[in-house]
């Protein structure tokens, strides 16, 4: 398959540098910054002290004093916010690379840049280089399909500033094993004492999908509603009670089925 190339010049991305950057960030990101090597992309989320989310990124290590984070449009201007003035308490710098262009290449025998792991295809990020010669330049819609199918959540769509980042299947960037950050404690408490209320379900669709926003219905009751759909798959968010793979719903009149995606790591939100 042609290698396929979508501008994603618009999405958030910062470099932090400096003797303390990865202890700077170790405080404030749910992930932990130890496993953090040169060429792996380590999911992080970033949350207000109460434990709500501010942006999902991606941090790549590009030299032991300087990291990138990588994140989306909608993220972008909060996670700024969270960062700068409590940059200036550190010996490292935030630079935020509004002037690069930059590129996410989709398909397989491709090397180049950084690795990308979010989609069910191979993907890796170019920044400030030209696509290579020959690419195939996805629309927006072309990559919405690509990926819903491959259950990522957009934040300002499947999740947003105020979710809790259990809720929306963030489970793979947090570490339970880490020291503090901003959060942690909404997040242990939830995980150890309870669950989240809602949560973020796989729709498939016996028919055409419904718009963003359709009454999701089960035994006619609501449930949640659909955040986004493409094809015959879709997210939604669901009433954790409810959230059960396998389970019928209809949703505007259309029948679907709820599932998990296999790129969901297993919730770390549990029943009481």
């Amino acid at each position: 398959m042609a290698l396929r190339a979508l501008d994603v010049s618009l999405w958030g991305f910062f470099r932090f540098h400096g003797p303390d950057a990865k202890t700077f960030l170790q405080g404030l990101v749910t992930a932990d910054l130890n496993k953090l090597a040169p060429g792996a992309c380590l999911p992080a989320c970033v949350l207000t002290p109460k434990g709500l989310l501010v942006a999902d990124c991606e941090l790549y290590e590009e030299t032991p004093e300087t990291i990138l984070a990588v994140t989306r449009p909608n993220a972008a201007v909060g996670f700024l916010a969270a960062f700068e003035k409590k940059i200036m308490l550190s010996d490292s710098t935030l630079k935020a690379l509004r002037s690069e262009q930059a590129w996410l290449v989709v398909g397989a025998d491709f090397d180049r840049g950084l690795p990308w792991p979010r989609l069910n295809e191979p993907a890796r990020l170019l920044l400030g280089v030209d696509p290579p010669e020959g690419v195939d330049f996805m629309t927006e819609g072309e990559f919405e399909a690509l990926r819903i199918g491959s259950g990522f959540p957009w934040f300002g769509v499947d999740m947003n500033a105020e979710s809790l980042p259990l809720e929306a299947r963030q489970d793979a960037a947090i570490s339970m094993d880490k020291g503090c950050y901003m959060g942690q404690e909404t997040v242990s408490r939830i995980v150890f004492r309870g669950h989240v209320n809602k949560i973020l379900m796989g729709v498939r669709f016996q028919g055409g999908a419904p718009a963003a926003g359709s009454i999701m219905l089960r035994d006619g009751r609501e449930i949640g509603r659909v955040t986004s759909a493409s094809g015959g798959v879709g997210l939604a968010t669901v009433k954790f009670e409810d959230a059960v793979p396998g389970a019928k719903v209809n949703v505007g009149g259309v029948s679907a089925e709820m599932f998990l995606f296999s790129s969901w790591p297993k919730s770390l939100s549990k029943p009481a």
